[in-house]
């Protein structure tokens, strides 16, 4: 929308709700960076247990850490209350609606057991408790110091892997890590904030292809009908995207798009049908993310499937998928790509972001099929979009769509509706408020400032603000400068804007008057543009043309700011308009809305 005002009157009632919260309260570690992990794990066909040895490589920041902790589930050797909030148990197993639940599975007899922590040659001290192993380091840091330990532990994952015949009957391995589960078969630290490169060197049987994130560097054939399959990610990437899958897999490769090899690893039973869509939709949908967010981070795109996935899984260059046996579909792929970028790439600082994550892969499908299929495809999916986070924001007015310190990582999508489809609206919204040009502006210095790091709703805010502050004076008005009016009250508070209108026509005076009211029961006052499209007669046909009638001539909308309880605007027009249409172009979605003839 262009050639909007700026909201001054509620500049500082939204200020207050625009300053940075706290973030998830995960105890941050300060001090050191996780310079990369290195894991070696043994797979077996015996039995689940994974033995695995994690070498951890440090460099300090400050001087004076004597030891840090990393997130790693321990053996359970009694039995515990199902908690879903707890990453460390197995999962209660879901049932359909109005099926019995199903008897609780227990956890004991899963978990990890440290058998050693060394640096240099030397053991050092270590605790296992509460889930987390706590290494003593040989001296106090200074800043600068580097420090290289390996810790070796053995055990069976309750989750975040796992290990189970697909539905064809062959054994694999599968991790799932997300959001914090990788701590059930790797000792890390388990949150976005500490990002870190990965090395990872598998032993099993040969019968399996393993697959992990970034390029592989080693397979080799060894004894006893073994195979090493070793993969390096050289990027920094959070833990919740350590991939491993291991299955008898059928691998094809199709070629090379700016240097990025891309592959389908798929079972040999279903090789025709999801090869053939991985290796037709992978190419253009990684085309039109790069033309218009920026480079892509990684080593490899390979598209995997993958046993126990629902949907898609959007680890770091491999995304895993579980889909029905007619092949993969394009939307679920343009989805989980959408995440390479943002997710992956730009990780949420804290899991109160999430939206930053799920809403943008949402809203990057749509607007690759705005690309793929055309404007009506698009608007399309937009309303069905809209309508489930409508749905969901009247149904919990309190629920804001950005977390305040979530302490439960287990409900980070609990508000699916809202992190998803609310998420894709305020990118929508936005993209209207701005124009099309300012917003990919937006996107791509985003993209560019974050990339490979972790940013905030704020950081975005910001970044939206200065690409918009960056274009040509005519095309940024003060408003796109400073969208302090804007982020708030999308992202902060529950609901959705109401509002009642109608217009009319005085032929006296030849004004189209426009009224907009916000209805009280709302809450709060919303600011947003609204266009006003409207429809003119169509020029009369010269007499005795024999030409038909032409259809009603529409002009281009004007814009009714609205701020206030009552808002009205008056455009001069020389006759009756054949029909006012409120949003026409369909940019104000979290709205209900009606509007009339009066």
């Amino acid at each position: 929308m262009k050639k909007m005002i700026r909201n001054t009157l509620a500049a500082a009632l939204l200020l207050l709700v625009a300053s940075p919260l706290r973030g998830d309260p995960y105890p941050r570690q300060t001090g050191f960076r996780v310079v990369n992990y290195s894991f070696t794990v043994l797979l077996s066909d015996a039995s689940n247990e994974l033995v695995v040895t994690d070498t951890v490589n440090l460099a300090f920041t400050a001087a004076g850490v004597t030891g840090m902790d990393l997130d790693l589930c321990q053996l359970r050797t009694a039995a515990e209350v199902a908690n879903p909030s707890n990453p460390c148990l197995v999962p209660a197993v879901r049932t359909r609606r109005g099926e019995p639940a199903a008897p609780p599975v227990s956890s004991v007899g899963r978990g990890m057991v440290v058998t050693s922590v060394t640096s240099a040659g030397q053991a050092l001290r270590y605790t296992q408790a509460n889930d987390r192993l706590h290494v003593v380091f040989p001296a106090a840091s200074r800043v600068g110091d580097r420090l290289s330990f390996a810790v070796s532990y053995h055990g069976v994952p309750a989750t975040g892997i796992l290990i189970a015949d697909n539905k064809y009957g062959d054994r694999s391995f599968v991790s799932n890590p997300w959001p914090d589960k990788a701590r059930n078969w790797l000792a890390v630290v388990d949150h976005p904030y500490m990002k870190a490169p990965k090395t990872i060197a598998v032993t099993a049987p040969a019968k399996y292809q393993v697959i992990s994130n970034g390029t592989r560097i080693e397979s080799t054939d060894l004894a006893n009908g073994l195979r090493r399959t070793v993969w390096k990610e050289s990027v920094p990437i959070a833990t919740w995207q350590y991939s491993l899958a291991a299955a008898p897999y059928a691998v094809d490769y199709y070629g090379t798009f700016h240097g990025i090899p891309m592959s389908g690893w798929t079972y040999p039973q279903e090789q025709a049908v999801s090869s053939k869509a991985f290796g037709e939709f992978t190419q253009p949908i990684l085309e039109f993310y790069i033309d218009h967010i920026g480079p892509y981070s990684y080593e490899k795109l390979a598209q995997v499937e993958a046993n126990g996935i629902g949907g898609g899984m959007e680890l770091a260059s491999d995304i895993f998928y579980g889909y029905p046996a007619t092949g993969p579909d394009r939307q679920l792929l343009a989805h989980e790509m959408a995440h390479q970028w943002f997710g992956n790439s730009a990780t949420e600082a804290s899991w109160d972001d999430v939206w930053l994550s799920e809403g943008f892969a949402t809203y990057f499908a749509l607007l690759y099929q705005e690309h793929q299929d055309g404007r009506d495809a698009f608007i399309d999916g937009v309303k069905k979009s809209a309508a489930s986070a409508r749905r969901y924001a009247e149904a919990n007015p309190t629920s804001p769509l950005v977390h305040n310190n979530l302490s439960d990582v287990s409900k980070v999508i609990a508000n699916n509706a809202q992190i998803y489809q609310g998420g894709a609206q305020v990118l929508h919204m936005l993209r209207g408020v701005l124009g099309t040009e300012n917003f990919w502006s937006g996107i791509r210095l985003y993209y560019s400032r974050y990339r490979d790091s972790n940013a905030s709703s704020l950081d975005f805010q910001h970044a939206m603000e200065d690409a918009c502050a960056a274009a040509a004076a005519a095309d940024c008005p003060a408003y796109g400068k400073d969208l302090s009016w804007f982020f708030p009250q999308w992202l902060h508070r529950g609901g959705v804007m109401k509002v009642n209108g109608s217009w009319h026509y005085d032929a006296a005076s030849k004004q189209l008057e426009v009224t907009l009211d916000q209805t009280p029961n709302q809450g709060e006052l919303y600011t947003m543009p609204f266009q006003i499209g409207i429809e003119m007669p169509p020029a009369a046909a010269p007499a005795g043309s024999g030409a038909r009638t032409a259809p009603p001539m529409p002009t281009p909308p004007h814009l009714l700011w609205v701020r206030a309880a009552h808002n009205t605007l008056s455009i001069p027009l020389a006759s009756a308009p054949v029909g006012v249409t409120l949003d026409p172009e369909s940019w104000v979605t979290m709205v209900e809305a009606s509007f009339v003839a009066r």
